[in-house]
């Protein structure tokens, strides 16, 4: 595929970038909502092995761009507004069929814009998903920072975010730009970028509802040696949440099934 980074513009006039891996094809496009962290490698090896066929679109979010104040939103749900223009712009290339991919956090977008919008896309795909952090499906001390032998290193002060989340809905809102969790800055080597209260609260459902049975075309992927998520409990909490299971890979990891060759062999069957 060709890579090529290129901006659109939301609806507060800013511009926003994103990578476009060009396939030649017209008629899908699969937008990809990035984790905590971005990514990009893990995601052009993705779309090395892809072959469901149509494009690939991964905009950045704003906040880890160098546009925009890093760490920071200008209120709480830009990332929706952020999305759904994006998706908007992505329509009006002429692509007939839109699917919505998150990894990680980025599966908590995807949760926030099907509840605004449950016809925001034609189908959704959840990679190692981190729906929210008061779910009963992670590893030990998860909430806190990544274990050392991943590849990504971030910080995230969970109980100081807690503090802050019960203060919003006491409409509390003057400390919503305390940072909340540090991650590496992919795009300035050496830096940090510090991830405000208000950019994470954006990312997650709230409240989040019992049951999202409304979701009619997805599929939900998860690594056996996931390093963060158990597979088990993600699967019994999935089934009653979602009235379906999760895939299975065996001997997978949270970011290596990005591009796992048994999940892109199942896409290309379901989409």
């Amino acid at each position: 595929m060709k890579k090529e980074w290129k901006q659109y513009a939301a609806r507060d006039f800013s511009t926003l970038f994103y990578l476009h891996y060009n396939n030649g094809n017209s008629q899908r496009a699969l937008i990809m909502v990035h984790g905590i962290t971005v990514e990009v490698k893990h995601h052009e090896e993705m779309a090395k092995v892809y072959k469901a066929g149509g494009d690939i679109f991964l905009p950045l979010l704003r906040g880890y761009d160098s546009q925009h104040a890093k760490g920071k939103l200008d209120y709480i749900g830009q990332y929706d507004d952020d999305l759904f223009d994006f998706i908007h712009f992505i329509r009006k290339q002429g692509y007939q069929e839109i699917i919505l991919a998150g990894h990680s956090m980025g599966c908590a977008n995807l949760l926030r814009l099907i509840y605004k919008n449950e016809k925001a896309a034609d189908g959704y795909v959840f990679f190692a998903p981190y729906f929210h952090p008061e779910i009963p499906v992670y590893q030990e001390d998860v909430n806190e920072h990544f274990k050392p032998e991943t590849e990504v290193d971030y910080k995230v002060f969970s109980k100081k975010a807690a503090a802050l989340a019960l203060l919003q809905k006491l409409g509390i809102q003057r400390f919503n730009n305390q940072t909340v969790a540090i991650v590496p800055d992919e795009f300035s080597e050496g830096d940090l970028v510090h991830l405000s209260f208000k950019l994470m609260f954006s990312r997650f459902l709230e409240p989040f509802p019992g049951q999202m049975s409304m979701i009619k075309k997805f599929i939900t992927f998860i690594g056996e040696k996931d390093e963060f998520i158990v597979p088990s409990k993600l699967q019994r909490w999935h089934r009653d949440t979602f009235l379906q299971d999760v895939l299975i890979i065996p001997g997978e990891d949270h970011n290596h099934l990005l591009h796992n060759e048994i999940v892109h062999k199942k896409l290309e069957e379901v989409l």
